[in-house]
């Protein structure tokens, strides 16, 4: 199990020379404008989730997990271009690429993800369950990356929880402590951002995990649940105040947690707290210290 520590400490220095690049030499990470009223943050942040996915890629290669290695890209390519496009937009059109492009581009990673779970020629109905719950787990995901930390020490949780609780593949753990590798970058004190391209991977790999461990084992899609019900209930309300769903705005569960008095440093420790109880629950099949 040596091989997901070096994957965490890789991820670290790989960031870390990252952020020396874009602020010391060229600057060629996308940067993510603040916009009040929408955004918390005062200043640019770099956009830089995307360095973390070479790790992941290389524990996918090692492991021969061609189908999520092709999703992977797929998908933080298309984050990173939306990036890249949303830096030079205005301070209230976020610009980037057209959703139904990205619709796309993630629906191709769905599919491969749900490819590796069942044959849609043998198992049509499966296959399209793990398809919904990839695009949607994916999406919901990247809709946390709304406060500090949150989505990466979510995204680890998840991961380390299934990697580390239900090893299926060596990849899985590897990408959640990648994850953990970047979190000391997001939080507490931000010097870099996930990005779309950095939480589409993260999602995506959180989404491949929980998929497959559910299968077999369905409680697991507790260690889900936070994304879940924030993507639910935020597309829900959009959709009922006739705001298109894919139009942000501060009414995830990480807004009203912050709303209700809990400190911003503070959400993302919440919200992985209550993901990793969530997990032990999955991993004892009921909930801990009630015989």
């Amino acid at each position: 199990m040596i091989a997901p520590y070096w994957a965490a400490l890789i991820a670290t220095a790989t960031v870390a020379i990252g952020e020396f690049c874009n602020r010391r030499v060229i600057g060629w990470l996308p940067e993510d404008p603040p916009r009040p009223g929408r955004k918390l943050h005062l200043r640019p942040m770099p956009l830089a989730g995307a360095l973390i996915v070479p790790t992941i890629l290389a524990w996918c290669i090692a492991d021969r997990a061609w189908l999520p290695l092709a999703a992977i890209v797929v998908a933080t390519a298309t984050g990173f271009e939306d990036d890249r496009r949303k830096e030079h937009s205005g301070p209230i059109d976020e610009g980037g690429v057209d959703w139904r492009i990205k619709a796309v581009g993630l629906a191709i990673a769905a599919g491969l993800i749900a490819a590796t779970v069942a044959d849609p020629l043998v198992e049509p109905w499966f296959f399209a369950m793990a398809f919904g719950l990839t695009f949607v787990l994916t999406n919901a995901v990247n809709f946390l990356d709304n406060m500090d930390g949150v989505a990466t020490s979510l995204a680890a949780t998840m991961l380390l929880s299934v990697g580390l609780g239900k090893p299926t593949a060596a990849w899985i753990a590897a990408a959640g402590f990648a994850a953990a590798g970047f979190l000391p970058w997001n939080w507490p004190r931000p010097r870099l951002f996930l990005g779309d391209g950095g939480a589409y991977a993260l999602g995506l790999c959180a989404s491949y995990a929980i998929v497959h461990t559910a299968r077999e084992e369905p409680l697991f899609l507790l260690v889900a649940a936070v994304p879940l019900v924030d993507f639910l209930q935020v597309v829900c309300a959009r959709i009922w105040l006739a705001v298109p769903p894919w139009v942000g705005d501060r009414r995830h569960v990480t807004h009203i947690a912050h709303n209700l008095g809990v400190k911003k440093v503070l959400v993302a420790p919440l919200v992985a707290a209550i993901t990793a109880l969530l997990g032990v629950v999955a991993l004892r099949g009921g909930w801990p210290f009630v015989n």
